[in-house]
């Protein structure tokens, strides 16, 4: 387990754990590490994001199969704009969709390029989705680009979740997406077997 020094946008400085071995995974777990939640970088450049991350969170009374609907439509329009996004399952009632950047960049240029493109899907349907974290999400779908910028993080790839079952959040196929996976479908103890609803 290793140690980064970071300076922190509010000043001062934060101290960040960066592992890079099984021993540093086992380090994590007997410090009592559950969900691991990493930044949008690598630790060899952390002012630069690598990727961006839209997370598309339901409110209640939205069920899974219309954001499996949002996820594919929006999938397209990423296409389109140069991103070949990819399924994260969250372990929880969304889905990530990760997009690898060609070249690094700077996490507020992510940040602005992740919310002009939920901004211009949300604008075909007002009343299906939000950009708002504060807003009410009844009924709606909260299309989450806050996931992008310098110290802001997203659940990682294979990492528990300290909820009922100790769901793991989980990278798919965009074919295992499309035949109805469900976003809980991997486990702690039955991590390679897909859950049934």
């Amino acid at each position: 387990m290793h140690q980064l020094r970071i300076k922190k946008r509010e000043g001062g400085e934060g101290t960040r754990l960066w592992v890079d071995s099984l021993d540093g995974f086992l380090g994590l777990v007997q410090i009592g590490a559950v969900e691991l939640h990493p930044w949008n970088s690598t630790v060899e450049d952390v002012e630069h994001a690598d990727r961006i991350v839209v997370d598309l969170d339901p409110g209640d009374g939205v069920e899974w199969e219309a954001v499996a609907e949002t996820a594919l439509e929006l999938r397209i329009l990423m296409k389109r704009e140069g991103f070949d996004a990819w399924p994260k399952l969250t372990g929880g009632k969304g889905v990530h969709l990760m997009a690898p950047l060609d070249q690094p960049m700077l996490h507020d240029q992510a940040h602005r390029i992740a919310r002009g493109l939920v901004s211009e899907f949300a604008a075909r349907d007002r009343g299906r989705y939000i950009l708002s974290a504060q807003a009410a999400r009844n009924g709606r779908i909260f299309l989450d680009y806050l996931r992008n910028g310098r110290g802001t993080t997203a659940i990682g790839t294979y990492s528990p979740r300290a909820r009922e079952g100790f769901p793991i959040a989980a990278p798919v196929t965009w074919k295992r997406f499309e035949r109805g996976i469900r976003p809980d479908a991997f486990t702690i103890e039955s991590p390679f077997r897909v859950k049934r609803s």
